[in-house]
Formats: C-alpha cells, structure tokens, sequence
C-alpha cells in the first residue's frame, strides 16, 4: 500500500474510534446510598449484614442483575453499591424499555446483632424510563406508588425517598460518570440526612439541603 494511503487510513481509523463514542448514547450508572437506624433513630454504625441485590423486569420478572455480599455500615451508618451501566437496561437505541424492579433484601449473618434470624426484610422499588422533549429521564418509586423526590442537573439525577423504612432511610443516583463524584454521593448523604449535616458547611458551598437551590449551578470537574 502506498505510505500516503496508509497514513490517511490510520488517520481515518483513529478518527472514527474518537467520534463513535461521542456520538452514541451515553451510559448511565446507578448508586444506592442507604442509612441504618435503629427505632430511636441511632444510626446502626459499623455492623455486618448480607445484602442481597436483584434488577428485574416488572414484565416477566426476568433477572438482570444479581449482587449479594457481606457489607459493613461505616461509622455513620452508611453504606452503599452500585450498579454499573443501568442505561443498558432502560434503554434500547435510546429509547425508553419496560420499568424494573429493584430488590434490597436484608439479612442477618454470624457477625450481625442489629437484626436476628427472622427479623430479615426487604424493600422494592420500581424505575421506569421515558422520553420528555428527545431526553430519557427516571422516575423512581415504591411499589405501592409513592414517587421519591427528584433533582436533576446535566450528567445526573438524585433521588430521595422521603419515608423511611424500617432501619432504612435511602437515595439514589444516577449519573454518566464511573465511578460516581464523591462530592455527588457527599451531597446525596445531606439531601437524605440534611439535619445531620453541619449546616454552616452546606450554607458555604451554596447548597441546601445538600443540593442546589436559587441558581446554583455545579460545576462539572
């Protein structure tokens, strides 16, 4: 092959690779950030559970996503996971799929004391996607109905569920970035918990409640 040729197709080549993924639809992640309390509100801090994790669709209950681990809240009560590239669910060619179901199921192990054999529970959400104005948006809810509180700016949404369940109190993001800005999850921990925060720091960064209000614009790092 001629050198100039060869050149102009390694050039088209590595043009092609760049403008491909620009030009796709972007991938979304989720992060579930949840906060254990006993039922005097003491956050449950530093102890072992089994968290059994599964993604299926409302439909047919088929299972596209399992996860199950020990886990530890921090010394907060915190704790949290992921799920990488949940757009590939929702989303088919960008357009919006059928809802899901996402199940958190709670049990205890040899080294739990916060929760005892038979004290086991879960809890179920629903996320369903759909198209507004050519753009995909969420909506997350319990499957009893009620809608969890969303804030959304470019990049990511936040949502908050304002009732608590038993030990649980929880929020999720979903957002184009992996991993997630951990001054996202910072803010999502003050939007869910905002009376446990200092609130003289959050007035500083000009954020209520963990999250813009009035104008405020985060800046994409």
């Amino acid at each position: 092959m001629n050198p100039l040729r060869y050149k102009l197709s390694l050039l088209i080549l590595l043009l092609c690779c760049i403008v491909t993924p620009l030009g796709g639809q972007a991938a979304y992640h989720l992060n579930f950030m949840g906060l254990l309390t006993d039922i005097e509100g003491n956050r449950i801090s530093n102890e072992q559970f089994d968290l059994k994790v599964q993604l299926k669709q409302r439909s047919d209950q088929s299972v596209l996503f399992e996860y199950a681990s020990p886990i530890t809240s921090d010394q907060d009560g915190w704790f949290d996971f992921p799920i990488e590239g949940i757009s590939t669910y929702l989303l088919k060619e960008g357009i919006p799929g059928s809802p899901l179901v996402l199940f958190l199921e709670f049990l205890p192990n040899e080294h739990t004391e916060w929760i005892e054999e038979g004290e086991d529970f879960m809890v179920n959400y629903t996320i369903s996607p759909a198209l507004k104005e050519n753009h995909a948006e969420m909506e997350i809810k319990r499957l009893e109905g009620s809608v969890l509180m969303e804030h959304s700016e470019e990049h990511f949404s936040v949502f908050k569920d304002q009732i608590p369940f038993a030990y649980l109190t929880g929020g999720f993001l979903i957002t184009d970035q992996s991993p997630a800005d951990k001054q996202l999850l910072y803010d999502l921990k003050a939007w869910i918990s905002p009376s446990e925060e200092d609130e003289s720091e959050v007035k500083s960064r000009g954020v209520k409640g963990g999250f813009p209000t009035g104008g405020y614009h985060r800046k994409k790092k």
